[in-house]
């Protein structure tokens, strides 16, 4: 559904025309950041950290789940944002990478003290977490 002015295309749907592209030739363009990070113990608790290439915020998201796995270990995935097949997790998270989840609950955005995560990991590992609060969702942003 496109809106037009004076016979051209508004600015939102062209950016939503701009943004469909760039997705759909993603692919072929880059290759995905999404996987499999590490393997934590069997039983242990998942962490998905959303990203996109070239996220610096995300690396060093990464670095402080690092130090924490030795302690307190963890499988994480990433979940490339700009991959087809996470257009909903696109939307949601488009301005708030990273943003992890922990047992698929939502744990954080932007950035995690060593602290906060250890914390989180504890409660995940006696079936205590919670999701916390503040959860982004840009799918109503214009």
């Amino acid at each position: 559904f496109m809106f037009y002015f004076y016979g051209k295309v508004s600015p939102m749907a062209a950016k939503g025309l701009r943004l469909g592209r760039r997705l759909m030739s993603a692919s072929a363009t880059r290759k995905s950041v999404g996987g499999r990070i590490w393997e934590g113990t069997a039983g242990c608790p998942v962490v998905k950290l959303f990203t996109k290439e070239d996220c610096e915020l995300c690396k060093r998201v990464k670095d402080v789940l690092k130090v924490a796995h030795e302690t307190h270990p963890h499988t994480l995935e990433a979940v490339d944002i700009t991959d087809r097949e996470n257009i909903d997790w696109f939307r949601r998270y488009k301005f708030d990478i990273p943003v992890l989840h922990l047992q698929e609950k939502y744990l954080a955005k932007h950035r995690v003290s060593l602290e906060l995560v250890q914390a989180a990991l504890e409660e995940a590992q006696r079936g205590e977490f919670k999701a916390r609060t503040g959860q982004p969702d840009a799918r109503n942003v214009t």
